[in-house]
């Protein structure tokens, strides 16, 4: 039965060309229903929706980041999305705000139909520079999906190539790669895996004492790696000028590597 809980888990980024590279850390994020946020609110001391808390979440931080609630701009998408009207539930897998602080690179909206099967992917990605990119990808038979990058995220890659999605339904265990590839060629790629927790106010608090500095661990790991990526020998590249939410909506599923 799908409710709001916590995964516990890590993180791994590998970079295999023109250097290889590695970082791994381990996370907590938030699994929600959207449209019960201020719901799951009102049941916590801990978590709040749109008001500081030890972890939050709040509406400025997603979406079109000016306010818009989230469940309006999920539903938003949603609709708009082949297969998007066999959709009854939408959940978002996402950093909690940590005392109003939070960076996620990328938030994904799962949508559910009144089966509890997985109908229609979201990826929001964002930039450090203030930027944020939607992919809005229908599901297939099998878990996997494949869209164009269309949005400067690492300044050590131009806008090009495709992300290959590959991924689980949450359940008691939940797993997200993300890889890019360039002209065929791979590129770097990214895991996600967790294991469930109940969400109550002691497994946040739980969740805090164990990494206490969550989001400022995601941003520092950022430019630490940047660094020393560019020790290693890359250059960055030039960043272009875009709007500061784009979205794009695929029509079909791919399951090409």
């Amino acid at each position: 039965m799908l409710e709001t809980c916590l995964y516990r888990g890590e993180v791994v980024h590998r970079r295999l060309t023109p250097v290889r590279h590695e970082l791994r850390y381990r996370v907590f994020n938030l699994f929600a229903d959207v449209d019960r946020l201020a719901e799951t609110g009102a049941g916590l001391r801990l978590f709040s929706y749109n008001r500081f808390n030890l972890f939050s979440i709040m509406d400025r931080n997603h979406g079109p980041g000016d306010g818009t609630p989230i469940s309006e701009h999920a539903w938003r998408l949603v609709r708009g999305a082949d297969g998007g009207g066999e959709v009854k539930r939408v959940f978002m897998f996402c950093y909690p705000s940590v005392l109003g602080y939070v960076f996620n690179p990328l938030t994904v909206y799962y949508g559910f139909d009144g089966e509890e099967r997985l109908r229609l992917m979201v990826y929001e990605v964002n930039n450090t520079f203030g930027g944020r990119h939607s992919y809005v990808v229908p599901v297939g038979a099998e878990f996997a999906q494949k869209a164009p990058k269309h949005f400067f995220v690492s300044p050590f890659n131009a806008v090009e190539g495709h992300y290959t999605f590959h991924f689980t339904a949450p359940a008691e265990k939940m797993a997200l790669g993300v890889a890019l590839s360039v002209a065929g060629q791979p590129v770097l790629n990214a895991y996600v895996s967790g294991t469930r927790v109940e969400l109550s106010d002691r497994a946040l608090l739980r969740s805090f004492l164990g990494m206490p500095f969550l989001t400022l661990k995601v941003i520092g790991a950022i430019h630490l790696q940047a660094l020393r990526l560019w020790w290693k020998g890359l250059r960055l590249k030039r960043r272009p000028e875009a709007p500061n939410h784009t979205v794009d909506i695929l029509p079909e599923v791919t399951t090409q590597p």
